[in-house]
């Protein structure tokens, strides 16, 4: 076996066995996954929000002052 089959053989052995990108790679779905949450559901909090904000004020310019 050549010196050039042998560092290849022994790359690929390696490469194969190492699994630190991996982590990171799931830690990184998982942010994404909580961050695609967060901005749908702030944006269902936020049309709430404004709805209720409109609601009130509708009510509050129909007060007279005595």
């Amino acid at each position: 076996m050549t010196l050039n089959k042998l560092i290849n053989n022994h790359f690929i052995h390696n490469f194969n066995r190492d699994e630190s990108g991996q982590d990171l790679l799931e830690y990184a779905l998982v942010l994404l996954a909580v961050l695609v949450a967060v901005i749908a559901g702030s944006t269902n909090l936020s049309a709430l929000i404004t709805n209720e904000l409109s609601t009130i004020n509708a009510s509050v310019t129909g007060l007279s002052l005595p």
